[in-house]
């Protein structure tokens, strides 16, 4: 299992965003969350974000997803989560 680290600033985003841009992301029991567009630094520019386009039947829009919460196990980026937890993940404004 690869576990996706890097530093949290710009720099540390951009070099991420070849790496997961137009990945699919997929949660508990291979349910597919969507499709990564962006890697962001957080507000308070602590952590890496993956700007995820969420499919519409677990809610749609763009949701953000911490990048430490990011797995990659065989060639599937993945993110622990149900159904019901992915839908409760915010839409960004």
């Amino acid at each position: 299992m690869l576990l996706l680290r890097l530093q949290s600033t710009p720099r540390g985003a951009a070099s991420l965003v070849p790496t997961l841009r137009s990945r699919w992301l997929y949660a508990d029991h291979k349910l597919v969350v969507g499709r990564v567009q962006d890697v962001r630094v957080s507000q308070d520019g602590t952590t890496l974000l993956a700007v995820v386009t969420r499919r519409r039947w677990l809610g749609g829009g763009k949701i953000s997803i911490p990048v430490p919460l990011l797995r990659q196990a065989d060639n599937d980026l993945t993110v622990s989560g149900t159904r019901e937890t992915i839908r409760q993940i915010p839409i960004l404004p």
